[in-house]
Parts: structure tokens; sequence; C-alpha cells
């Protein structure tokens, strides 16, 4: 009896181990399959995680690249003019600007400057269509395709006050259609070769669209040619209307300038014939030379000086803003008004450029010594000393 009952226990403890076994058996079968959806589970997150990574990282550079892109540049300058012992203070420029890419390869650009001369004027203000990276078509207000100085914008040029072809004879904005195209090479490098610019204006009514109903063509083009690295030879063609439309001129411009390390050494030669002869041919010159000296410390509050050398030259100018000139009896007659008197003029500056990264700062100091053959100096173009900053950003 007792030989059964110990058995019947044996018995008992082994079905007990056995079902215990099988119920260890099914929880370690239950943790692995919780394991294996919790993994899951975790990878199916992390994949969601990702796409929504990437997705907001493509969102994101899309809203870059269609951000509108703010810009501006500031310039307040002194002037003193030893004949005169006199001085001045300006604001230049206070430019404004906003321009950006759109969907469908379109772009644009708004700029106005708050203080040009002391008036509000708007330079900029076009619309563009890109039908490939390197064909552009531009509609609207903007500056004509002609020269290398009077194509700068303030916040590209080298000295204080602007040459006589950037500023007199070759300074001219219109609203009109411009086309662009950028000739690349075929070599890995993708080096750009030379830039074609070209459109139809207006012409001599900028402040006044309405009335811009025009028959003769205004039209300007601009060729940039790249030969080597450094080199670039511009030759461009302008006619346009002045004088309310009532008298017209051509301008050939034809310039280069080189670069090497610091070096900028530029030349250009500008003739403006008017036509039906309602003013004398016009010749202009303009050469530089800029070295341009880094300063390494960069501990330093500047970060380099650039040495400045310009000579320029103009003739007798018509700008036609002034009319025609009027005879005894106070009828106009088929001669052109004179607005700038021949000059010649040589200026010595420097520039320092602060260091500072995030907006740009020079400050220019420049000579100017002015030559006038037959006199007719303007009271603010004769010999002066400038003072200049200018921020950008």
């Amino acid at each position: 009896m007792n030989k059964m009952i110990t058995r019947l226990s044996v018995g008992g403890r082994s079905v007990l181990l056995l079902a215990a076994m099988a119920a260890s058996m099914v929880s370690v079968a239950q943790t692995l399959e919780e394991r294996v959806a919790k993994l899951e589970q975790q990878n199916r997150e992390m994949r969601e995680q990702i796409e929504r990574n990437t997705e907001l990282q493509a969102n994101t550079e899309t809203r870059n690249k269609y951000m509108p892109q703010l810009h501006g540049i500031l310039r307040g300058k002194y002037e003193y003019q030893p004949e005169m012992d006199a001085s001045r203070f300006e604001v230049r420029n206070a430019r404004l600007s906003v321009s950006g890419a759109l969907p469908l390869r379109s772009e644009y650009k708004l700029e106005v400057d708050l203080c040009d001369e002391s008036q509000i004027k708007m330079k900029d203000a076009w619309v563009r269509v890109t039908p490939w990276k390197t064909l552009r078509v531009s509609l609207g207000q903007q500056r004509m395709p002609f020269s290398i100085d009077a194509h700068r914008n303030p916040s590209a040029q080298y000295f204080a006050n602007r040459s006589f072809i950037a500023k007199q004879v070759g300074d001219m904005r219109d609203v009109g259609m411009q086309v662009g195209y950028t000739f690349k090479s075929a070599r890995e490098d993708a080096r750009t070769v030379a830039i074609l610019d070209a459109g139809m204006f207006n012409g001599s009514n900028l402040d006044n669209q309405k009335t811009a109903w025009c028959k003769a063509v205004s039209y300007s083009a601009r060729l940039q040619w790249y030969p080597v690295k450094g080199l670039a030879i511009v030759p461009s063609v302008q006619h346009t209307a002045i004088a309310d439309r009532q008298a017209q001129y051509t301008s050939l411009d034809f310039g280069a300038y080189y670069e090497t390390g610091g070096l900028h050494v530029e030349a250009e030669y500008l003739r403006k014939t008017y036509m039906k002869d309602v003013f004398d041919d016009c010749n202009a010159f303009n050469t530089m030379a800029i070295y341009k000296m880094p300063l390494r410390n960069e501990r330093t509050f500047l970060q380099s000086i650039a040495y400045q050398a310009r000579y320029d030259y103009m003739d007798d100018h018509s700008d036609g803003k002034a009319g025609f000139v009027m005879d005894a009896e106070g009828n106009a007659t088929d001669r052109l008004a004179i607005s700038d008197y021949k000059r010649h003029r040589m200026t010595l500056g420097l520039t320092f450029a602060v260091r500072n990264p995030y907006f740009p700062t020079d400050i220019r100091l420049n000579y100017e010594r002015y030559w006038y053959p037959h006199g007719g100096a303007k009271e603010s173009e004769q010999d002066k000393l400038v003072a200049e900053i200018m921020v950008k950003f």
C-alpha cells in the first residue's frame, strides 16, 4: 500500500513537473512572440519616423528654396571740397530688395532705394521665367544690359563715387523684356564660357509707363566672354530714345577686366553717337586698378585693405533730360542742351573691409582730382575728399 502511495506521489510530481515545463514553454513562446511583435512595431515606427523626417526635410528645403530673400545696402557719406572750403553729410543709398524663386521655374525681384540722392526711386521690378537653367526671360523694369561699370549694383562698386560711364554716360534703366543665355563648357567642370543678354525697351519714359507708346525700337545687348580663368571681355551696344522720345542715340562699349589673387585691373571705352546730329558725339573712358590685401590675424578689427586708383574721362554730354536748347525768341532748336561738361578725373583710395561675416562692412577713403578744360564744373563735382561707410545685408 505504501509502495503504491509512493508511486502515485512520484507520478504526481512527474505530472506536475511536465505541466510546469509545458506552461514554461508556452510562456517562453508567448514571450518570444511578444518580443518579435514589439520589434516589428518599433521597426514600423522607425520607418515612419524616417519617412516623416525625410518629408519634413524635403518640405524645409522647398520652403527655403522658395523663401523670399531680403537684401539691402546702406551707404553713409562725408565729403569735403577744399576749393569751396565746405563739407556735407549724405545718405547716398538706402536700398532694399526682395527676390526669390517660385515653383515651375520662375523668379522675381523688387528693389527700391529709399534715399537715392534724397529721393525714393523704384529700381527693379521684374518677373522672370527660366525654361531651363541656362535660359532666362525677364519682363519689367530693370537695368539695360550694357557696359561693365554701369551695370554694377552699388554693393559691387569699388569707389565711393561712380565712374563717368556708370553715372553720366552709360547709366540706363528701362521697362521692357530681356532674354539671357549662359554658355557652359562641355568639360566636367561645366565652366561658364560666356553670358549673352539682350532686350527691347520702351525708351526714355521710366516714370510714365502709361504713355510709353513708341514706334522706334529701343534695344540693348551685352556679351560677357571668359576665354580663360580670371579674364572677361565685355562688348555691348545700346540704342534708345531720350528727351521724351524726341531724340535718339546709339552707344558702343568695349571693356575688359582681369582678376588674379587680390588684383583687379579693368578698362572700358564708350562712344555715344546722337541721331540727326542733335548733339556732338561723346567719348568716355574708364580704367582702374585695385589690389586687395587680406589680413591674416583673425583677431584684428579689419579683414583686408584694398589700394585703389582710377582715371576716367568724358566729353561734353547730354542725357536729354533738359530737353532742347532755346533760341533768343524762346523756341526750341534742334540741339540738345548740355548736361555734363568735358572733364578728367583721377581718384585714389583705400577700402578697409571690417571683419563681419554677417553684415559685410566697408570703410572707404577717396580723394578725387578733377580737370575741366572748358569749365562748367558742377558744385558737387569738384576736387574733394570722400569718406564712406557701406553696410550690406
